[in-house]
């Protein structure tokens, strides 16, 4: 179609319309011409073959009729002020768009002005742009992964620094060796937390080579390095052996006892019992408010001025890597109950 065809005169090349011969050679895009209210005036070969729309179909209709509203969040992607940008400057538009087949993509969708300011039409050059924005959602993703990772290796450290610190200081004063074999073991849980970390952050987070294991010493490990400097009691009822990481679920309960410590007090009262598909963790302390239960093992959620908010969400990483389910609850004392389900035990 030329300039005399579609109703303009003139002879600068910038007023023309594209060519069909032009148009079909860039198969990698969809290119149409729109007219100064939106509306499709050349709907090209390379545009059927984009969408499945013939031309008879979409010259005459607005270019608004392209997206995929209910996806693009908008109700009306192509409003009249959209046009009136583009008058004098190029504009990017981003959206769901829907082909004659109800199948949809994401395109990235380009208007230029065509012309002078009497003509007053726009190129429309659309881009299937999904496997772009499926790798920017990639790296998006990446990147929360790598600081949730970062996140967590920061706030688990914590615990094993402090009984260092703790343990430096008794043998300082007594002299007792046993304080260093302490820290000589500490520092190995450490060695093993960093590299268990990694090991998920490459591999996801799922469980590899899991093993039979008692959970009574692993409780009192955990116990021990989350309460070493409080008056905190535990009262343990004996749950049956699991399949699992001794070390993961060592993390699982210091940080289920570093949340009951935090937030109860340094004097309360944790009990771990069985239950008949899993295990229980409850204290006496005030308990987790209704309305943020379904949030607390979201990262950075506390309910704590000086909480970090991964404590608990560490928790679920581990449950999740066991193909566990984890949820809390009140306690019988008021306080929260947290119960680990959907565990088949090894006794």
């Amino acid at each position: 179609m030329d300039a005399s065809e579609s109703g303009h005169t003139g002879s600068a090349q910038s007023d023309e319309v594209p060519s069909d011969d032009i148009i079909e050679g860039v198969r990698s895009h969809a290119i149409f011409v729109l007219d100064s209210d939106g509306v499709v005036s050349v709907w090209s070969t390379s545009a059927q073959a984009l969408y499945g729309y013939e031309s008879a179909e979409m010259e005459g209709s607005h270019v608004r009729g392209l997206f995929a509203e209910e996806r693009s969040g908008e109700s009306d992607p192509m409003a009249a002020e959209t046009f009136a940008d583009t008058s004098k400057q190029v504009t990017e538009i981003e959206g769901w768009h829907e082909r004659a087949d109800g199948s949809v993509f994401w395109a990235t969708l380009t208007l230029s002005p065509l012309g002078n300011e009497q003509s007053h039409r726009f190129t429309a050059i659309s881009r299937d742009t999904t496997e772009i924005r499926a790798y920017e959602q990639m790296l998006e993703r990446q990147n929360d992964r790598l600081k949730e990772f970062t996140d967590i290796l920061a706030h688990d450290l914590q615990t094993p620094l402090q009984i260092i610190d703790g343990r430096l200081m008794l043998y300082d004063e007594t002299g007792d060796d046993e304080h260093i074999e302490s820290i000589s073991v500490t520092v190995d849980r450490m060695a093993r937390l960093v590299d268990d970390l990694l090991r998920v952050a490459r591999q996801g987070d799922i469980l590899t080579d899991p093993e039979p294991a008692d959970l009574e010493p692993i409780v009192e490990s955990a116990w021990d390095g989350a309460t070493h400097d409080t008056s905190a009691t535990l009262r343990y009822e004996a749950v049956p052996s699991v399949s699992t990481d001794p070390d993961r679920l060592h993390e699982l309960f210091e940080n289920l006892f570093c949340n009951a410590v935090e937030h109860a007090g340094e004097d309360v009262t944790v009990r771990v019992g069985p239950l008949e598909t899993g295990f229980y963790v409850e204290d006496n302390g005030p308990g987790i408010p209704e309305g943020i239960r379904d949030r607390v093992f979201d990262h950075g959620v506390t309910t704590s001025d000086d909480g970090s908010g991964y404590g608990l969400s560490i928790v679920r990483t581990i449950a999740n890597a066991h193909g566990w389910d984890v949820s809390v609850t009140e306690s019988g004392d008021g306080g929260a109950r947290f119960t680990v389900t959907g565990i088949a035990f090894v006794d």
